[in-house]
């Protein structure tokens, strides 16, 4: 066995500015800002949870409440590290928040990027193509036409409030996956981690240098 030290995190003594990546811009879709009257409640929910594996197609308004359960921003704060913390169902270090949701719906189309701030999903021109990126994911468990949600850190945002911080990152990303296992379940939605990082597509969705892949799953 190989353990990988990630060190120990430590706030820094003086925060860092940093400036957030630009993701490009494209059609926007509104997304439902509600829960269905029907989803269960926690302790039903905690001892019913599932993985589970009859993907058929998830419509945009069962997306709209998983997200609004697990990422939507509900308040912002201070902009003291160049962008503004904030506050979503999921915790996170810092508040900070650096894990970003990227979606491709049904087994057609292209990729979208969730804004937890406006709660909509951006289309997202990428040169890596959504088809290419099923096709490795079909190989661990076959989805079908489950959406494919990937999801995709910029640590830049939390190495600048600590040291050390790709442990926070990581955890930031369980945390996210546990939130989403659990609100589909809610939903009554099939859901399933797919163990694998997402890379090397996730650090290459955009142009741009600093983001890396640390989770996938599909939801069905």
């Amino acid at each position: 066995m190989t353990w990988v030290d990630l060190g120990n995190p430590y706030l820094l003594a003086e925060p860092r500015s940093y400036q957030p990546l630009r993701w490009p811009t494209g059609k926007r879709i509104e997304l439902v800002d509600q829960v269905p009257s029907e989803a269960r409640g926690f302790a039903q929910i905690a001892l019913e949870r599932r993985t589970r594996y009859g993907f058929g197609p998830v419509s945009l308004d069962s997306l709209g409440s998983l997200f609004l359960l697990t990422n939507r921003v509900q308040s912002l704060g201070t902009q003291q590290l160049g962008f503004a913390l904030s506050k979503r169902p999921a915790p996170s270090a810092g508040a900070i928040h650096p894990i970003h949701i990227v979606v491709h719906v049904g087994r057609n189309g292209g990729w979208y990027r969730y804004d937890p701030v406006d709660h909509v999903l951006i289309e997202l021109s990428s040169s890596i193509q959504p088809q290419t990126v099923r096709a490795a994911m079909n190989q661990i468990v076959e989805g079908g036409d489950a959406a494919l949600v990937l999801f995709v850190a910029e640590p830049g945002k939390t190495f600048a409030k600590y040291g050390d911080a790709c442990s926070l990152v990581w955890r930031d990303a369980g945390v996210l996956l546990g939130y989403f296992s659990l609100a589909a379940e809610a939903l009554d939605l099939s859901f399933c981690p797919l163990g694998v990082t997402g890379e090397p597509w996730g650090g290459r969705l955009i142009n741009e240098a600093g983001l890396i892949g640390v989770g996938a799953a599909f939801v069905g």
